[in-house]
């Protein structure tokens, strides 16, 4: 189980996350959702320690992982799988090289046993015989695909999704989503998934957070999601301009215009 509580992040005088409580329990999926630069990234960052958080404190499986020594930190980053919003594979590595590069300087599993889960975690995402091409000649899908096959090559306990389907077709968003439901089911995996998509949200979904300013603003299932009272949920989930989030200044002055 990860709790979060209390936490804060700021970058100078830019306050990112304000007192941020948050549990995800085994075995769920937690999707956060919320207008760009309300720190749902930033969120996920610090949860698996690629942030330090300004105050408040992360546990993951019973170690506070804001105060631990490196190597506490170290295997408590070993249990989890994170999938980055732009894929970040290596163009000059092979999918092959790509998917392995944490197993090989990571782990002492011998390079036959590597090559075999390399192949493996590509059937699973649904890629085979891709092994040898580079990222610059796959699409967008298959990229994205290739970062979720090197999130689980370890196996993972926990896997993170930072926006998996951003810049998808429809299509592809849907086949995304899909495996993130089947990774779990396979792997026992928890997973929690940041995105702007509210069809893959409610699909994945067993709970849903909004961030807003900063501050976790509502928690709920999709369908208590779907039907909330609160309007600035509301209104981000229809797509609507019109409501008390805010928007671009300038789009709000043409329009009086």
């Amino acid at each position: 189980m990860i709790k979060v509580r209390g936490l804060n992040k700021s970058f100078g005088k830019k306050q990112v996350l304000t007192d941020v409580n948050i549990d995800v329990y085994d075995g769920e999926t937690l999707v956060i959702i919320g207008p760009s630069g309300t720190g749902k990234s930033i969120l996920l960052k610090n949860i698996v320690g690629l942030i330090k958080p300004t105050a408040g404190s992360i546990i993951i499986d019973d170690t506070e992982i804001t105060s631990a020594p490196k190597k506490d930190i170290r295997e408590i980053q070993r249990k989890i799988g994170y999938v980055f919003q732009e894929a970040a594979l290596f163009d000059s590595l092979t999918v092959e090289d790509n998917v392995a590069f944490g197993l090989r300087t990571l782990t002492k599993l011998g390079e036959d046993e590597i090559k075999q889960r390399v192949v493996n975690c590509l059937n699973m995402v649904g890629l085979k015989n891709v092994e040898r091409l580079k990222p610059p000649s796959l699409s967008g899908g298959m990229k994205k695909r290739v970062g979720l096959a090197r999130a689980i090559a370890y196996q993972p306990k926990y896997i993170f999704y930072d926006e998996p389907t951003t810049g998808l077709d429809p299509i592809m968003t849907d086949v995304i989503s899909d495996l993130i439901i089947n990774l779990r089911q396979y792997l026992k995996s928890t997973s929690v998934v940041v995105t702007h998509d509210m069809n893959s949200a409610y699909k994945v979904a067993d709970r849903i957070i909004m961030l807003y300013k900063s501050k976790a603003i509502f928690t709920g299932t999709p369908q208590e999601t779907k039907n909330t009272d609160n309007e600035i949920v509301r209104q981000f989930i229809s797509g609507s301009s019109k409501g008390p989030i805010e928007t671009d200044r300038t789009f709000n002055e043409m329009e009086e215009l």
